[in-house]
């Protein structure tokens, strides 16, 4: 029961997060909520892989994370008729390592401060430590969210920008595909 009573307040206080980091990029009203829903969804579920799951590796479980959002964010940008990025980005806010970065810097400044040869060199592991955790949750988040966006990539187009660029995009994909379309679109143009 405590573990339930911790996930969601885990979920609590992203998705409020996810809710201040949605508003701050002025989205319409209705994706609002569904910013913060899908936020507590992917913090909660990194939360218990690495709880209760024994990720041991924040990045592993970042990358799955980001590819639950990218998933919802499709499905939540069908609902709500406006493009997925919209929704997924400010949700995947809240999973970069603020507090990595933050120590990388802090030990950074430590060793640079530092005179004693020992400290230094514990003072560069950690540095070492933070700034490489940093780095690879920060490209979880964006190749999970990526290989969501590729995966349902003709399906994004519908969903964001309707129908009309839809076409374009299929006819465009038709001529590159087939260059006999080229000349018949070339001689139906030039018997205009």
């Amino acid at each position: 029961m405590n573990g339930f009573y911790s996930i969601l307040t885990d979920m609590s206080f992203a998705a409020i997060a996810g809710f201040g980091f949605a508003y701050s990029c002025n989205p319409p009203i209705r994706t609002l909520f569904l910013s913060a829903l899908l936020a507590a969804i992917g913090h909660g579920f990194r939360f218990t892989l690495l709880e209760f799951f024994s990720f041991q590796n924040l990045a592993l479980a970042t990358f799955f994370a980001s590819f639950l959002v990218g998933c919802f964010g499709m499905l939540f940008a069908k609902i709500s008729k406006t493009p997925a990025e919209i929704i997924a980005f400010p949700a995947l806010l809240v999973m970069i390592p603020g507090i990595y970065a933050y120590r990388a810097i802090l030990y950074l400044f430590y060793f640079i401060n530092s005179s004693d040869a020992t400290e230094k060199t514990r003072y560069l592991v950690d540095f070492f430590d933070c700034f490489l955790t940093t780095i690879s949750v920060t490209l979880a988040l964006a190749v999970g969210i990526s290989m969501t966006l590729l995966i349902f990539f003709e399906q994004s187009f519908m969903m964001t920008r309707g129908a009309k660029y839809f076409e374009k995009y299929k006819r465009f994909k038709r001529l590159t595909t087939h260059p006999s379309e080229i000349f018949k679109r070339h001689e139906k143009l030039s018997k205009n």
